[in-house]
């Protein structure tokens, strides 16, 4: 039931500080592990993004003030986890998307070694080939 609740909000309804909160609360972005060549991992975790309450700007400014510092200047790479996802509740839409990745820094860009994307898991059977998450 809160889930019909939250759908039914748009992000006109809350506050840029309130969807940078909600997306921190939910922790849909994660920097843990790495991958084979040692880069850290971005984790994305699409079931829990709140896509028709949360802006692609609170996104963006959410990525910018918390997850890119955590980078460091590094190369990574990004897994995300598309499995839970539904177009009526938690995808953004694919010219968000598209817009979110231009409007990353070039400097942030371009240490993007490789994104892995994950479909249809709903648990872990064993670690995905050539990435070891570590803490």
């Amino acid at each position: 039931m809160a889930s019909k609740n939250t759908s039914q909000l748009s992000s006109s309804v809350l506050t840029l500080c309130d969807q940078q909160k909600l997306i921190m609360k939910l922790n849909i972005f994660k920097i843990q592990g790495t991958d084979k060549c040692g880069n850290p991992i971005l984790q994305i975790f699409g079931k829990l993004f709140p896509g028709r309450v949360v802006s692609v700007e609170a996104v963006m400014k959410y990525l910018e003030e918390e997850i890119f510092p955590g980078l460091n200047g590094k190369k990574f790479s990004v897994v995300y986890m598309n499995s839970g996802v539904t177009r009526a509740e938690n995808f953004p839409g694919i010219f968000a998307l598209r817009w979110l990745y231009k409007a990353i820094p070039v400097e942030v860009r371009d240490n993007l070694e490789s994104v892995y994307i994950v479909l249809g898991i709903t648990t872990w059977p064993r670690p995905l080939r050539g990435i070891k998450i570590r803490d």
